[in-house]
């Protein structure tokens, strides 16, 4: 007798497929379409754009992806034989897209019950949506379709023209531009000019030492000190003076836990805490989500369930005691733009603290458990404490300290989140006001400004977000093409820090005075933009200002949920983007030439054009035609502007080569190649020497230079003998030598003021990276 005919659930992901079966057992058959089955063509637009009196409209044209035909056959087979079929894509509106393509290559109606949702994959919401079937939301799919549509156009249209003025070498990924991705690179390249053009400022600092059980220390707040001489004078005044304890204010402060995790801030916190990139996290999530371990792990929502918030109540009571819950709803607390009603990111069974079956899932779990559960518990309360306290007897001004310390009376959530982020408060004695304190020592220092920090991807996706700009599901995605392109990379970045003064007053009237140069501070998994990505993200926002607009941007989001939510038409959302789009490339292909080869001017002697040019290597220029006696070319630098490149700046450029001087009856020259400046002297080549400035190099550091490369590629320019450490003139610049083998400088390294611990720290980060390449690449196979 026939086996009879199972109902058929179609979900992407074989890994869903089977945590599915084992949840409902044999009663249903599940197969996965592996992602997405139908999409734009890989090659040509695919859209076909008709003008009409009512504006244009989109038509795309759909195929079959090529590694997914025999999915699409086999599921064709599953579905001709079940007796009803489910698509049970994912909730979002890329899973509501997946469906409808399922639908139209599966001959399904699309306004049948067909279409199944469940933000969790367990046996009980799997029940749940197989009875609540409904037809396929087609707002949502045109949601998908509109930005689907957009950002091929954008990428279509706009990247030939990136391929056409920034010329690649062969072998190099190809350039892109996408309308997300676009605007995440020019957060990156304005952060890194904002940091080139910050100047610190100085804030002076006293802070006393009392000497009491527990000793605390006091920072000065009135007066205000504004001049080091003049704050060092006043302060003596605190000699031959104790401190009296002026006022004492004690208050009750409270902590409350943090809302539970949406995409973008589980993509934060696995990085600050765990150290994982976008990429890492969101595969261990997919997965525990595919396990039934979590929710769906794409969402912008805070909310918690009903039945899952009396789950994780029963479950904190039972762990922690019956006083350990506060329950809280964090409806009205979603991100901006919100889209879908999911839930917040949870465990499916929070008496469940150990889930996964890799490390990064383990992690990954731990971390979302502890999140969940903790913003269900008590506030942690404190007990703060603030003393005035004023120089007795009296200065004139008078000299006030403030100290606040704080004693955590009750740890509330802390106890399962942990206390990572406690701010480290002194511990005050117990004092009353009316004590007076003896003191041990005064610090007045020089604080400076620190510039704004560098993005890392936690960092990057937060800002996307409070802009409004992309969706859960596109930061991973956004980020991961800005690698491939070679827009960004991820360095551990030394940020030199300035010199600053100390005083130290004591009470006998003694003053030490010292000017300390701190070592730089070490940033690590900061995103930079390579010269290619500042080019790009340049050339982009000067032609193309209203498309890579933060605010446009964010307003395309606006629109796309408009779309979802039946408010707004998607062929005039495309209409009204097009008009504009259209009107502004016409322009931008027109200058096409101009950009490419820009005239920045005439040489003023030679009265011969100055062109800039976008080359295989870079930027370069040009003086006169080719051909011309007078033709000459030259780099430009890196790190200089090309929107703000002037004449006189190139005019500096195409000087070289020029002579220096001249040594042994030979002239001097110093020229510029691909790889910077450097000397030439009676047909040899000589390094510039750290330090040195082509622009400004006399004859003597000319000589100095030569004679350098003249005594041996290894000449030792620093020796550090406690550390067995040798800083080492090399053919391409200044290197580390030391018994385990050699470390490279970064680029600009002050070889005066370069201390053994700062070479130490080189040396560790390299072999570190060295053991991190080892564990990572795969073994040789045996012969």
């Amino acid at each position: 007798m026939a086996k009879a005919a199972k109902p058929l659930l179609i979900v992407e992901s074989p890994t869903k497929a089977q945590t599915i079966r084992r949840l409902l057992g044999e009663t249903y058959a599940v197969t996965a379409s592996q992602g997405h089955v139908r999409d734009l063509p890989q090659k040509g637009k695919g859209i076909t754009i008709q003008k009409t009196a009512d504006g244009h409209r989109f038509q795309p044209t759909y195929a079959i992806l090529p590694k997914k035909e025999p999915i699409v056959q086999k599921v064709r087979v599953e579905v001709a034989e079940a007796p009803q079929v489910w698509l049970a894509t994912d909730e979002d509106r890329e899973g509501e897209a997946i469906a409808w393509h399922l639908a139209a290559l599966l001959g399904l109606d699309p306004q049948a019950p067909i279409r199944i949702t469940f933000h969790e994959i367990t046996r009980r919401a799997l029940e749940a949506a197989l009875q609540k079937p409904r037809p396929i939301d087609m707002h949502l799919v045109e949601a998908q379709q509109a930005r689907r549509i957009l950002d091929r156009i954008v990428g279509y249209e706009v990247s030939p023209l990136l391929w056409r003025i920034f010329p690649q070498k062969k072998g190099q990924s190809a350039l892109s531009a996408g309308r997300v991705q676009s605007v995440a690179l020019r957060l990156l390249v304005e952060r890194e000019r904002e940091i080139a053009h910050f100047v610190p400022g100085a804030t002076l600092i006293a802070e006393v030492t009392l000497a009491t059980e527990p000793a605390f220390k006091a920072s000065l707040t009135e007066p205000k000190l504004l001049d080091l001489k003049q704050a060092t004078a006043s302060l003596q005044a605190l000699v031959g003076r104790q401190l009296l304890v002026r006022a004492l204010d004690k208050k009750q402060r409270r902590r409350g836990p943090a809302a539970p995790f949406t995409t973008s801030t589980l993509q934060q916190e696995a990085q600050r805490r765990l150290g994982f990139s976008l990429q890492r996290t969101m595969r261990a999530a997919q997965s525990l989500y595919e396990k039934g371990f979590i929710t769906y792990m794409r969402t912008d929502s805070v909310h918690l369930a009903p039945e899952a918030l009396q789950a994780i109540h029963t479950t904190l009571r039972e762990r922690f005691g019956p006083d350990s819950v506060q329950p809280r709803s964090w409806e009205g607390r979603k991100a901006l733009h919100a889209q879908e009603a999911h839930e917040a990111i949870r465990p499916t069974d929070p008496n469940r603290d150990r889930a996964g079956d890799t490390p990064d899932e383990e992690k990954l779990y731990q971390l979302i458990w502890r999140r969940t559960l903790a913003s269900q518990m008590l506030d942690a309360l404190y007990e703060e404490t603030t003393l005035r306290l004023e120089a007795d007897p009296p200065t004139s001004p008078l000299l006030t300290f403030t100290a606040t310390g704080r004693v955590l009376q009750r740890p509330g959530f802390l106890v399962l989140y942990g206390y990572e982020d406690e701010e480290e408060t002194p511990t005050l004695p117990a004092l009353k006001v009316g004590d007076r304190l003896e003191w041990k020592q005064l610090r007045l220092w020089e604080r400076f400004s620190a510039p704004p920090p560098r993005y890392t991807e936690g960092t990057l996706v937060k800002e996307l977000e409070s802009r409004g700009i992309g969706r859960p599901s596109t930061y991973a995605p956004t980020v991961e093409v800005l690698f491939k392109r070679g827009y960004i990379q991820r360095e551990n970045v030394r940020v030199p820090r300035p010199p600053y003064q100390e005083v130290l007053l004591f009470p006998d009237g003694r003053t030490e005075a010292t000017l300390h140069k701190p070592a730089p501070e070490l940033q690590k998994n900061k995103l930079l933009p390579t010269e290619l990505g500042i080019r790009v993200a340049d050339f982009l926002v000067e032609q193309f200002p209203e498309i890579f607009d933060y605010d446009f941007t964010a307003r395309v989001e606006e629109q796309l949920d408009q779309i979802a939510a039946a408010q707004l038409d998607w062929q005039q959302m495309l209409d009204a983007f097009y008009e504009r789009f259209t009107a502004k490339l016409s322009e931008v292909q027109e200058n096409r030439r101009a950009l490419q080869h820009r005239l920045l001017g005439y040489h003023p002697v030679l009265q011969k054009p100055i062109y800039l040019h976008m080359g295989r290597n870079g930027p370069f220029l040009t003086l006169a035609e080719k051909g011309d006696l007078e033709y000459k070319t030259a780099s430009v630098p890196s790190s200089w502007d090309l929107r703000t490149l002037s004449l006189e700046k190139a005019l500096e450029l195409l000087a070289f080569p020029r002579t220096v001087g001249s040594y042994e009856g030979e002239p001097i020259l110093i020229t510029s190649g691909p790889y910077g400046y450097y000397l030439k002297h009676a047909g040899k080549n000589y390094p510039l020497l750290p330090g040195m400035s082509p622009f400004s190099l006399s004859e003597a550091e000319a000589i100095e230079a030569i004679e350098a490369k003249r005594q041996g590629s290894s000449k030792v320019l620093r020796s550090f003998p406690e550390a067995q450490i040798e800083v080492v003139q090399g053919r391409f610049g200044p290197y580390l030598r030391y018994p385990g083998g050699t470390c490279s400088l970064p680029k600009g390294t002050n070889l005066a003021t370069l201390t053994a611990e700062q070479c130490q720290a080189l040396i560790a980060a390299q072999e570190e990276k060295k053991k991190a390449r080892a564990s990572t690449s795969p073994q040789k196979k045996r012969r």
